[in-house]
């Protein structure tokens, strides 16, 4: 099975700028104490994120369409998005009041919400016929 694409290769491209952008804008945030910057900032990165896996999962389907219930873009803004933090935090860019262990204890939450997509996925294989959905094909 094809499992990178060229617009899953754009998608983490471009959740990896949007979420430098967003790391730099929650640390200042908490650096400040400033409850407006966080807020402000994790809202318009979660509506932005929403509207790129929406873009490019559209874009990627007509490409490649394949059964897999989003969860390779799960996969992706979880690896993306989780190595940027660590890094951030790790290198000393975040604020002095950020902790590397909640950045883990959310790596390994999400982890497991991830786990629960992945077995969802799985399990939605079993409705397809190489990766294309049943109902699709016999249209």
């Amino acid at each position: 099975m094809k499992f990178i694409t060229p617009y899953l290769l754009w998608f983490a491209l471009a959740i990896a700028v949007l979420t430098v952008i967003f790391r730099y804008f929650l640390s200042y945030g908490i650096e400040h104490d400033s409850g407006a910057i966080i807020t402000a900032s994790a809202t318009i990165y979660g509506f932005l994120m929403f509207g790129l896996g929406w873009y490019f999962g559209h874009k990627d389907e007509k490409y490649l369409p394949i059964y897999d219930i989003g969860f390779r873009f799960h996969l992706t803004t979880y690896l993306v998005y989780n190595a940027i933090t660590l890094l951030w935090v790790g290198l000393g860019f975040g604020s002095q009041y950020e902790d590397l262990n909640i950045s883990i204890h959310i790596l390994i939450y999400w982890g497991i919400l991830l786990l629960i997509h992945f077995i969802f996925f799985l399990w939605s294989r079993k409705n397809s016929i190489k990766n294309l959905d049943k109902d699709d094909l016999f249209e």
